[in-house]
């Protein structure tokens, strides 16, 4: 190892061997160390071990072998001595294991992290390994291939260009990702995760916090307690969303669709692939789905527009509205629609051979069942039941609501 020790001062002091000081101004000190690693290759072999450290931390990966690291520290005290105090027990131990391949990073002490601020600049080969934790700090990591591991407390960080397994986990934070590939798990507590360019198989969660996602490739799958998802432009082959309390919005994505809300609004644009949602309290809102659409909502209403594919909606308590569109690549047109409390608008398209099935509960009169499609009526003391057909009537189309009329149009 090449230790090396830099120092601004117009006049320094030392009062120990390895510490030295810059009055910057009154009552605020700097010291500065570098370290060089000669020894640590570009072959993937070596860890970083980052041990309770805070402040301002920067990684970057660069071609080639060799490491270099500087931990520059500003310290409030209010003399010369005291400055070299805290530094001595606030110190920062760099050790090099040669047979474990690890170099690892560590912080002493907390007790005087309130009257220092450290930067800490590292600069190490593209495939090297990350692990550790750290807290209090703003970290950005960038330009790796490897694994990286890292917990963090109150911390916001900034992963970008990153390949690997990666795995990272903040407690009061913000995580920024972009273009990073492998399988990627983000979790955060109090803090949003925002996610652009990335593609593998991906998994996040937040407790207390949003989650976005733009341009993805690849596998989501996303969990929130408390917070909304936000994905676009995601080309993949499945997405599956669950949140405790939050809404969800997608569009522009190729890829099946699976979500599952307690409570929370559902908003889906532009989707080409099936989809599979359920909201226990909140509506339902798509538009342009091609593929097949299997939607409930015990409180809310329901509402599709340009829906090419089968469309099967429940709801337990509100208003169903469909216009259902026809594409010929899919070949599965079969409508059930129901609510128990509501009423069931829907448009089809006047040339596919729809069998038509109504039956509205609590309900005795002629208004309760409108159709531009001849309908052969039935009316009851508390019950309307009509029946139709389109040309040949080969596909199902099942209606049913409760205290609420239901009415058919073609398009």
């Amino acid at each position: 190892m090449k230790l090396i020790l830099i120092f601004w001062f117009l006049i320094s002091f030392s009062l120990s061997q390895d510490i030295f000081i810059q009055e910057e101004e009154e009552n605020l000190y700097r010291s500065a160390v570098e370290y060089s690693f000669d020894e640590v290759l570009d072959n993937g072999a070596y860890t970083i071990l980052l041990e309770n450290l805070s402040g301002i931390i920067n990684i970057t990966g660069h071609a080639g072998s060799g490491s270099h690291l500087i931990v520059d520290n500003r310290v409030h005290a209010v003399s010369n001595k005291n400055a070299i105090s805290i530094l001595r027990n606030s110190q920062i131990n760099v050790y090099h294991d040669k047979n474990k391949k690890t170099v690892s990073i560590k912080k002493i002490s907390e007790r005087y992290d309130h009257k220092t601020i450290t930067n800490i600049d590292l600069h190490i080969p593209i495939n090297t390994n990350i692990k550790g934790f750290i807290k209090n700090s703003d970290i950005r990591i960038s330009k790796l291939r490897g694994s990286i591991n890292v917990k963090t407390e109150s911390t916001d960080s900034e992963l970008n260009n990153l390949s690997g397994n990666i795995v990272f986990s903040t407690k009061g934070g913000n995580t920024n990702i972009y273009k990073a590939s492998g399988t990627i798990r983000l979790h955060v507590v109090s803090g949003n995760i925002d996610m652009k360019q990335c593609d593998g198989n991906i998994f996040t969660s937040s407790e207390n916090g949003n989650i976005k996602m733009n341009r993805i490739d690849g596998e989501i799958e996303s969990i929130t307690t408390l917070g909304d998802i936000n994905i676009s432009y995601f080309d993949g082959n499945n997405c599956s969303v669950n949140i405790n309390v939050g809404s969800l919005s997608a569009r522009n994505c190729n890829s099946n669709f699976e979500a599952n809300i307690d409570i929370g609004n559902i908003d889906i644009n532009d989707i080409k692939g099936d989809i599979n949602l359920f909201t226990g309290k909140g509506k339902i809102d798509m538009n342009n789905v091609l593929g097949n659409t299997r939607c409930n909502s015990n409180f809310g209403n329901i509402n599709g527009i340009n829906l090419f594919g089968s469309v099967f909606a429940n709801s337990e308590l509100g208003d169903i509205n469909i216009n259902k569109g026809y594409n010929s690549f899919l070949k599965d047109h079969e409508i059930d629609l129901s609510t128990k409390r509501g009423s069931v608008l829907l448009r089809i398209p006047s040339d596919l051979p729809y069998s038509i099935k109504t039956h509205c509960d609590n309900l005795n009169s002629k208004d309760a069942i409108s159709s531009n499609i001849p309908m052969k009526e039935e009316i009851y003391p508390t019950k309307v039941i009509a029946e139709g057909k389109i040309k040949m009537g080969t596909i199902d189309c099942i209606i049913y609501s409760n205290y609420g009329p239901i009415s058919i149009n073609t398009n």
